[in-house]
């Protein structure tokens, strides 16, 4: 089977005989539905894209766990090969190769107290931080290019509170001691309810940002033909159906109502990934 699928690889054009031992470190975190422990395994979206891509590519794969600010750390020593759901940056773009093919996108959107729905006004990012409003943030995310320009100002960036994990954040939204979580909203619906949060968390009408995530890769380990391969690998699954059957496996299920409220947002399941 791995001769055969090498076979294929190189049928479609990819230099797969270049990967015939590489062996690809991903980074992951809890980050439903992307990446999540079910039954012992790693499984979501994004452990099953990358799992699927590298067989094709006749690569290994092993998951390293870390938090998101230390990820980016490992990504530019090079002690980590790849993480995925990663905005382009000027900073980044120094030491990580970014994938050009977008499947899915999820917009990053403010998540917000059901009390203060009634009254909350969504004018954007920065008239919030002008304002009293606490803003609960994870550490060295960039949520938007409006974002990560409000950080370096101190007259907006002491109203956000920074923490290294968003489970952290919810706790935090619940109990009063920040206004407002940015997510993305398929991550954001899942958590809080696995939190036991839907009660007290809404997703606010607020677009932080609609620009696409992509997979980035170490500079430091990995090779500008390995991204070019991976990537056409990523669009061969989008042009066969795999892609959209790996999405839909996780946001088209039954009998969640974080699931529901995705559904009603999205169309009617399955969904058709471009």
């Amino acid at each position: 089977m791995r001769q055969f699928a090498l076979v294929l690889v190189s049928f479609l054009g990819f230099s797969a005989s270049s990967y015939a031992d590489c062996d690809i470190s991903l980074r992951w975190d809890d980050d439903p539905p992307y990446f999540m422990v079910q039954e012992g395994d790693v499984v979501g979206i994004d452990a099953d894209l990358v799992r699927e891509a590298m067989e094709r590519l006749g690569c290994g794969l092993s998951l390293k766990k870390l938090p998101w600010a230390r990820a980016l750390l490992e990504l530019r020593d090079g002690r980590v090969d790849m993480l995925s759901g990663a905005y382009r940056t000027p900073e980044r773009e120094q030491y990580a190769y970014y994938s050009n093919v977008v499947g899915l996108v999820s917009p990053n959107i403010l998540f917000i107290r059901r009390s203060d729905e009634a009254r909350f006004a969504p004018v954007g990012l920065r008239e919030l931080l002008k304002s009293d409003f606490r803003l609960g943030a994870q550490i060295n995310v960039s949520y938007s290019d409006e974002y990560s320009a409000l950080v370096q100002n101190p007259d907006y960036e002491k109203n956000i509170q920074y923490v290294s994990r968003r489970e952290s954040l919810w706790k935090m939204l619940a109990r009063n001691r920040v206004d407002g979580v940015v997510a993305s909203r398929l991550t954001g619906l899942y958590e809080i309810q696995a939190l036991g949060l839907s009660g007290m968390i809404t997703p606010s009408s607020m677009v932080v940002s609609n620009k696409p995530a992509f997979f980035a890769s170490s500079k430091a380990s990995v090779s500008s033909e390995f991204v070019a391969d991976f990537d056409r690998v990523l669009q061969a699954m989008l042009d066969d159906g795999t892609f959209a059957a790996i999405v839909n496996r996780y946001v088209c299920g039954n009998g969640d109502s974080w699931l529901a409220e995705v559904q009603a947002d999205m169309g009617t399941c399955p969904l058709a990934i471009r």
